[in-house]
């Protein structure tokens, strides 16, 4: 008789280690191909602008603008795209300048966004709107806001895949209400509430989130030569007394000019009856443009900045402008 022997499994370990192998091969390819398609795609929609709308058009925008060719970059919130007209500056100072703002933009976007123009510009002055940086909301909740707009910038098929069937058909979606950063909003609510500036009663601090990200901004600008510098839109919704305060002081802990226009309104000049698009939250067109006029000032104060309105390499500023007032002019007719 042969002796009879028992089979034996398989070693375990091992088919574990193959599976654990394949998976990995797995992801490796996956994440591969994602970042292919995602760096495609990219490619595609930073030729196809149009395609591009909301809050990410203007960092799309900004990103195409030909390298080292802004000297003054502004970055916020709704309060700061609304308060401030890069075509005013243009018009009045020969400056270039792109707004990098939009709706609800947190700290931590204008950190990455900031991150993001820094890779192709060179400007003189980095000029941002303080709502960010008294608005609600932790350190937590900006760090994960900050990964997702990271994982987006590393995948941007994330942000773009919703957007093949326009790409393959060719439907063209441009808005041309779209200059550099800014939109014309000629509508108006008249804003009919106390004084600006009223101590009522509420506090106002800078949060961590707001000095965590501010460090890292700061850091940016001092690597690239740029002059950071603060200012507060007129909006007496948003400020008051308490937020005055606490934003003087923070300007100054930190060594950065900052101007409060609601504490400047007798130079500024806002008319509430007709500057504001909602009841005193946002400017108009017409607000922007004081606002912008004022700024110009506040920055040279500070900063040497050249006109280059004569620079032949800027006259597509000079053609841009044009458009900008027929639109104006069109907008303001059919009110």
């Amino acid at each position: 008789m042969f002796p009879t022997y028992a089979i034996m499994p398989l070693d375990m370990s091992a088919e574990r280690k193959n599976n654990i192998i394949r998976l990995i091969a797995f992801i490796l390819i996956l994440v591969i191909l994602v970042f292919l398609l995602s760096n495609a795609m990219s490619e595609l929609y930073l030729k196809k602008k149009p395609y591009i709308a909301g809050r990410l058009r203007c960092v799309i925008e900004v990103m195409n603008e030909k390298p080292d060719t802004l000297d003054l970059i502004t970055l916020g919130d709704s309060e700061a795209y609304s308060s401030f007209n890069p075509m005013t500056v243009w018009n009045e100072a020969g400056i270039p300048s792109f707004l990098l703002g939009h709706s609800a933009q947190f700290i931590g976007e204008t950190y990455s966004e900031l991150k993001k123009a820094l890779r192709t510009q060179t400007p003189k002055v980095v000029l941002i709107e303080t709502h960010g940086l008294i608005a609600e909301g932790n350190l937590a909740e900006n760090l994960g806001e900050f990964v997702k707009d990271e994982l987006k910038t590393l995948f941007p098929i994330f942000v773009y895949h919703d957007k093949w069937k326009e790409l393959l058909t060719g439907d063209d979606k441009d808005d041309p209400n779209f200059f550099k950063g800014f939109k014309i909003k000629t509508q108006s609510m008249p804003y009919q509430g106390d004084e600006l500036l009223q101590n009522n009663g509420s506090n106002a601090s800078v949060s961590s989130a707001s000095r965590f990200y501010m460090e890292r901004i700061m850091k940016l600008c001092e690597e690239k030569g740029a002059k950071l510098m603060l200012y507060s839109a007129p909006s007496p919704v948003n400020y008051n007394a308490a937020t005055h305060e606490a934003l003087t002081a923070y300007a100054s802990e930190i060594g950065v000019p900052y101007s409060d226009l609601n504490a400047e309104n007798d130079k500024i000049g806002i008319d509430w009856k007709t500057d504001s698009i909602d009841e005193g939250d946002h400017l108009n067109v017409n607000g922007a443009d004081k606002v912008t006029h004022y700024l110009i000032n506040f920055i040279k104060e500070n900063v040497s900045m050249e006109d280059r309105s004569k620079d032949n390499s800027y006259k597509d500023w000079d053609a841009l402008y044009e458009r900008y007032l027929a639109m104006k002019n069109e907008l303001e007719n059919t009110k």
